[in-house]
């Protein structure tokens, strides 16, 4: 179950200040030995509440297994192990349903040495928010739906709301919302350079749809069932790219998100065509993403790249991953919040260690016009100097202009630099083809008349195409416009990239993995400044 923490009514310890947060109630983020042997006070506290404490179903028989890293010379790693548990009522007495805020602050009263090994399992948003989460406005458009096309109104339709309404007007198609548009360029990828070992960007999102850009051999498909443990649907495929993307079978709207993954994906092919692109389909096509799922995977990938380091193993080395979601944390309650206030959490210390471990990581800066840090692109904000890693980047939104900020961007010192975010040309997939239609539609027969008209009604002749006005939810024709600074992150990612294939790629050892994201950093990223 999805909770909203409402400051106004939250329960809080003395002089503790919290902010809005969405979190999922019968779960906790637990790391560290508390996974496998938990504390007798914490026990305590469950029992008073009725509740137990349990590992997911797919690790209750055989429990959670330990992961061992191997070790690499000249890496050190911090992050702790960490997994989503479930909370449960326990049957020998009724209980309210859980609420793993609850637990959480009575974990840290009676047991605070052990208390950082208990956190909320936040829901993560694509690369926006909620109405009131950041700074009190609505939930930003441009990566969802807003704005009503309106035809009829003038010669050729007319965009009324929006216009005038700040940042919601990026979310009207001809001011920046998702519309289909007309791409005439082939792939790039067909006059790219071949590469020995291409760089490999990493994608955790809705996945790849069907696209001609995207052959199945262009591009691994990792992790491809997202999970259900959120509750919502995802209609016509596992993974939501691969379906149609409607929401409803009833009204049969596109998914707020529909295409997020195919999008963020053409990004990247875009700006570095040479990129081996690696896609784990985590969000559902309405843009959530449960912490813990995101967390399982980014562990996955911290794995992979430690023991691919330790063999030497240069195919299995990732080197850019792009993240476009994230969430308001309860610890960093306003816009002037310190954003190492959350440095201590299991997401950041997990992307401290895959910066160690020679992986550039950029983060969108969210979509609410706020300064309230938003994560994991705030952890930007607490300085990695003397972790002898990577930093992470956080990447705010640039209009077409490629000067002004877009309105809708969040800002503030935790955000590193901005790339372009508004009305961005990419890919979607080619299947999704929702339930609004054309405003206008003429069959092509009936634009006949006399001899001609007689002739298609005798078969004599073929009948003229049907004309009409756009259907702004067909892409079947594999491209759209879309806004959100969960494309500028990948606009970034893609540029890291293609500084690494300018550099070489193919020596993978650590030492060369950080001295090339370094050069990548220093000559793509101006900080704090425009691109």
């Amino acid at each position: 179950m999805i909770r909203v923490l409402d400051p106004a009514s939250a329960v809080v310890r003395p002089d503790q200040e919290v902010g809005a947060t969405v979190y999922i109630s019968d779960r906790l983020l637990v790391r560290g030995e508390q996974l496998w042997k938990q504390d007798d006070r914490v026990i305590g506290v469950l029992a008073g509440l009725g509740l137990g404490l349990r590992p997911p179903a797919r690790f209750r028989e055989k429990g959670i297994p330990r992961r061992e890293r191997r070790t690499v010379d000249g890496l050190r790693l911090e992050s702790p192990q960490v997994a989503g548990l479930e909370l449960y009522v326990t049957a020998e007495q009724g209980a309210p349903a859980p609420d793993a805020w609850t637990v959480v602050q009575q974990i840290r009263t009676v047991a605070p040495d052990v208390a950082q090994s208990f956190e909320l399992v936040h829901v993560l948003f694509a690369t926006g928010g909620l109405s009131g989460i950041g700074k009190g406005g609505s939930y930003v458009p441009g990566i969802g739906k807003g704005g009503s096309y309106v035809p009829g109104i003038g010669k050729g339709g007319s965009y009324v709301p929006g216009i005038g309404l700040g940042p919601d007007e990026f979310a009207v198609p001809g001011y920046g919302g998702k519309a289909p548009v007309a791409v005439l360029i082939a792939d790039p990828s067909r006059t790219a350079p071949r590469l020995n070992r291409p760089p490999v960007v990493v994608m955790p999102d809705t996945g790849i749809g069907n696209h001609a850009w995207f052959p199945d051999e262009a591009v691994v498909g990792v992790n491809p069932a997202p999970p259900a443990s959120l509750g919502v649907k995802v209609v016509g495929s596992p993974v939501a790219d691969q379906g149609p993307g409607v929401t409803s079978r009833l009204t049969g709207d596109l998914d707020r998100l529909a295409g997020h993954g195919t999008f963020i994906a053409g990004i990247v092919r875009q700006t570095c065509p040479s990129a081996r692109l690696q896609s784990h389909a985590i969000m559902t096509s309405d843009g959530l993403v449960a912490e813990d799922d995101a967390l399982e995977l980014l562990q996955d990938l911290l794995d992979g790249q430690v023991a691919a380091l330790a063999a030497h193993d240069a195919a299995s080395i990732i080197d850019v991953l792009t993240l476009s979601f994230g969430c308001y944390h309860e610890d960093a309650p306003e816009e002037d919040s310190d954003p190492s206030s959350v440095s201590g959490s299991s997401f950041a210390a997990v992307l401290r260690d895959l910066g160690r471990a020679g992986v550039l990581v950029v983060a969108g800066a969210g979509n609410d016009a706020t300064e309230r840090p938003f994560y994991p692109a705030a952890f930007a904000g607490d300085p990695l100097a003397g972790s002898g890693g990577l930093p992470l980047v956080s990447v705010g939104s640039v209009n077409p202009d490629r000067n002004k900020v877009s309105l809708f961007s969040n800002g503030g010192s935790w955000v590193t630099t901005y790339r372009p975010g508004a009305a961005i040309v990419s890919t979607l997939p080619r299947r999704q083809n929702a339930s609004s239609q054309a405003s206008v539609e003429v069959a092509g027969v009936d634009t006949l008349v006399g001899e001609a008209l007689t002739a298609v009604r005798r078969g004599e002749a073929p009948a003229p195409r049907d004309r009409a006005t756009i259907d702004l939810d067909d892409y079947s024709g594999g491209f759209g416009v879309w806004s959100g600074t969960s494309f500028s992150a990948p606009v970034l990612a893609g540029q890291l990239a293609q500084s690494l294939v300018t550099q070489g790629t193919e020596k993978t050892d650590l030492d060369t993995l950080l001295k090339r994201g370094w050069t990548a950093l220093a000559s793509v990223l101006h900080p704090r400044k425009l691109a």
